[in-house]
């Protein structure tokens, strides 16, 4: 009997440490005046994947570990690398968050066992986008997309300084940069729309095996940041990145001698 038991106990300690799973979601997207295209996530422990699925060479990869979002393309043979970093900027208007409950789905079955809700989010009295989530479903995924959007938030940060204040729209910052995860904080996103914009879950499995080497960036491409590229430094045909400019050189004042010290004309000498 102290045998079987030792025996259960070591069975449970080494489930209770086995690797935790990949995981695989795929979406179908919607873009007014773009073509249904589908979207592949890809989660693992230490990286997360969007491409378009097996054929796809162009795609982005983002580190969890490191907090670095890699965006693959292969056409052009380059990579553009956003660093998550730290922000601490605040909102340039008052940002009012409120989100309400749709209740049209209460007789949808649930997904393994999570049952799904329709919350529509609103910022100053404007709806912003609505989300069907599942609560309790993939768990390990929405926690790999709200390190991403986080890092991604704190990039958009850095532009604010130079945003026109016209382009201060209330939706389109807070889910950029002050609220970008509020869409997962209920759960796994089953659908999600707004005005132009749409995506659905098609297929999902949260005991994936993927292939490592999804999550191998290639060696031979032009490699370039996203603050490079905002800052004009980036010459795309010829793959290159051009230094930053010298302030002190940029502010240099030519000289110029007195105007006494001018040579004088054959009239001036005359006079």
């Amino acid at each position: 009997m102290k045998k079987i038991v030792l025996t259960l106990f070591a069975l449970l300690i080494a489930a209770c440490q086995q690797a935790p799973q990949d995981q695989l979601i795929v979406y179908v997207e919607n873009e007014e005046g773009v073509q249904a295209y589908k979207t592949r996530i890809i989660v693992t422990p230490k990286f997360m994947r969007f491409d378009e699925g097996d054929d796809s060479n162009t795609f982005l990869l983002f580190d969890r570990t490191k907090k670095i979002a890699y965006s693959v393309n292969h056409e052009m043979k380059s990579t553009m690398v956003v660093h998550g970093k730290e922000a601490d900027v605040a909102a340039p208007i008052e940002l009012n968050h409120s989100v309400k409950i749709v209740d049209d789905v209460s007789d949808a079955p649930k997904i393994e066992d999570a049952k799904v809700v329709h919350r529509q989010h609103s910022t100053n009295g404007q709806v912003c986008f609505d989300v069907i989530s599942a609560e309790g479903l993939m768990p390990a995924a929405v926690e790999a997309m709200i390190e991403f959007h986080k890092v991604l938030a704190t990039d958009s940060a850095s532009t604010f300084n130079i945003m026109p204040a016209d382009m201060h729209d209330p939706c389109a910052i807070s889910m950029s940069t002050f609220a970008p995860t509020r869409h997962l904080e209920h759960g796994f996103p089953v659908q999600e729309w707004k005005p132009g914009y749409a995506r659905s879950l098609v297929d999902y499995q949260s005991d994936y095996q993927a292939d490592a080497s999804l999550f191998v960036l290639p060696k031979d491409y032009f490699s370039y940041t996203v603050q490079e590229f905002r800052e004009g430094r980036v010459d795309m045909m010829n793959q290159k990145v051009f230094p930053e400019q010298d302030s002190d050189k940029s502010s240099e004042k030519i000289e110029t001698k007195p105007e006494t010290d001018k040579p004088k004309t054959k009239e001036q000498e005359n006079k």
